[in-house]
């Protein structure tokens, strides 16, 4: 790979990552399902579970997620203000570019998940977790619960637990973190400390969603690992099953025609991300830094 190549992957781990930060922040929306329609999911959730045991070892590990955890951040920090005014502005408009970004990464997932040879019993996780996900996204969202502005004890174990619950959520597809954290009441509290930068309770939360992502993390490479095809499907029924929470009905006049157009950039981000060729060319997975394995080694059963 060459230095210009190189560089282009980091720029698009970056704009993968604030994709997977932006989602996070809006609840209905799933960064599990932005990181898979990027392409990154699985090399990512290796990375995570295996930090100082695969093939390069940490440091390239630390290569391949900087650039990813850069984005997120700039994602949620910097975009925090932006997305909460574009909610309030032009709503439709923003849910038919998540809707894009859906619809751009199917046929990648479908080319993923086809990888292994089809088998009937796949179909199983696959209407499971479908019927699950339309459930979910036609379901009454909770209103919304007073922030938590200062920590004690109690509050702090709180906030804690509550990036504990969502980051698992944040990781798998089609399930929002910042739905879970409505659920719970801690929703108004996340957005409060971005937008205020309170810098304790976001760090709490923070430290608690970095237990909750390697935990979870290395339950799902395990079965990726062992029923990669099942496992896909699954995945595959839980994003296509996200698609009816965004439909929020299509306007007339120039509302209608700003809406498609931002499905329209949706679906292209999302294709040119994760069509198979473009992570072929451009090798943005931990492939393009770290070292071939060392044959002195044997291969992960």
């Amino acid at each position: 790979m060459t230095d210009k190549d190189a560089r282009i992957v980091v720029l698009l781990n970056i704009v993968r990552g604030a994709l997977i930060g932006i989602a996070n922040t809006i609840p209905g929306v799933s960064g599990g399902t932005i990181a898979v329609v990027t392409g990154i999911y699985e090399d990512a959730l290796r990375s995570l579970s295996g930090f100082f045991r695969d093939n390069g070892g940490w440091k390239a590990n630390a290569q391949f997620l900087a650039p990813i955890v850069l984005g997120v951040a700039i994602g949620l920090f910097g975009f925090a203000h932006v997305i909460g005014y574009l909610l309030e502005t032009s709503p439709v408009a923003t849910s038919f570019f998540f809707l894009g970004l859906i619809l751009g990464s199917l046929p990648f997932l479908i080319k993923t998940a086809r990888k292994d040879s089809f088998r009937p019993i796949y179909l199983v996780p696959l209407l499971l977790t479908l019927g699950f996900m339309v459930y979910m996204s036609l379901a009454e969202r909770p209103p919304e619960s007073d922030p938590i502005r200062t920590l004690g004890l109690a509050s702090a174990g709180l906030v804690f637990l509550s990036g504990v619950i969502s980051s698992g959520a944040m990781i798998i597809p089609g399930i929002s973190g910042s739905f879970i954290l409505l659920l719970i009441g801690m929703y108004t509290t996340f957005i409060a400390g971005l937008r205020e930068g309170n810098v304790v309770v976001i760090g709490v939360f923070i430290a608690g969603s970095l237990a909750g992502l390697v935990f979870i993390a290395k339950l799902i490479s395990f079965f990726l690992r062992r029923f990669h095809g099942a496992t896909y499907y699954a995945i595959l029924g839980l994003v296509v099953g996200s698609i009816p929470g965004f439909w929020p009905g299509l306007p007339s006049g120039m509302a209608g025609t700003m809406s498609i157009a931002a499905l329209v950039v949706g679906f292209t981000l999302a294709y040119y991300l994760g069509a198979e060729k473009k992570t072929q060319r451009l090798a943005p997975t931990r492939a393009s830094v770290e070292p071939p394995p060392s044959h002195s080694t044997p291969p992960e059963a």
